[in-house]
């Protein structure tokens, strides 16, 4: 604050008594001028999931969808809590953007079905094509996971879930679904899924990621959807780097996502 007077001033020119009084008002009205200066808190209408946003967020006007995540998230990760919605709204809306092509979907890294249920309770999948699943069911192997990987606790993590679980999560669409169980860098060779319209990709790790992207790439549709699930998070950045690497010589980009997921759209 600055209570000093500069010579031939207004305040230099006024009686010595009233200077004094001069000055504490100058310095009162440059600190209300400064305060109303200083931007306010947007009033966010979606804050959580690592992102905020004041702008308009759909799925708060859709009471179905609303309904759709509750269910799921009761069962998913449990006694979290967790708001998932602006996420789940990219990747079920990404998902019904493909139902019209010829080709089968895939996930790759299921848990407890969380994000299967929301895609095949909203994407309107024609009956004739395949949800495949593919995870070890059993956690995640820790043999396969960098040293970064290891430090965010990803080694035997995500263990409390099952085929019988995510079998019975899933009844509804019991002929819809087809679950392979099984490391991805063991299972691939054995499995065809044919051409595919869509893929969630949410292995939490480098290296099955990429032995994935092999696999799903030379399948993928022209404007097919990939959905990477961990592309911006901290802490996993590892996946970005080698889809990023896979992607040096193709003609596609991933495109980064606010909520930490990314899109890649086949050309």
């Amino acid at each position: 604050m600055d209570f000093s007077v500069t010579p031939d001033s207004k305040i230099a020119r006024l009686p010595r008594p009233l200077q004094g009084p001069a000055v504490v008002a100058r310095v009162a009205l440059t600190l209300l001028h400064g305060a109303r200066r200083q931007p306010t808190r947007p009033t966010y209408v979606f804050e959580a999931d690592g992102m905020a946003t004041a702008h308009y967020s759909p799925f708060l006007e859709d009471s179905a969808f609303a309904h759709i995540h509750e269910e799921m998230a009761a069962e998913w990760f449990v006694g979290l809590n967790a708001d998932t919605r602006w996420r789940m709204w990219l990747l079920t809306r990404l998902a019904r953007q493909c139902r019209d092509l010829p080709g089968n979907y895939a996930e790759f890294g299921v848990y407890r079905a969380g994000c299967a249920y929301m895609m095949l309770a909203t994407a309107g999948l024609p009956t004739a094509r395949q949800l495949f699943l593919f995870d070890t069911f059993s956690g995640i192997p820790d043999d396969l996971l960098t040293d970064a990987e290891r430090a965010e606790g990803l080694g035997g993590a995500l263990t409390d879930t099952s085929v019988e679980y995510v079998s019975g999560r899933l009844l509804h669409w019991e002929g819809q679904i087809t679950i392979i169980e099984g490391d991805v860098l063991n299972t691939l060779a054995g499995t065809e899924t044919g051409e595919l319209a869509f893929v969630h990709m949410d292995l939490n790790a480098a290296k099955p990621t990429r032995a994935a992207l092999d696999y799903v790439y030379p399948r993928l549709l022209g404007g097919a959807i990939v959905v990477f699930d961990d592309y911006g998070w901290k802490g996993l950045e590892a996946q970005r780097v080698v889809v990023e690497q896979f992607l040096a010589d193709k003609t596609e980009d991933v495109i980064a996502l606010p909520t930490g997921q990314g899109m890649l759209i086949k050309h």
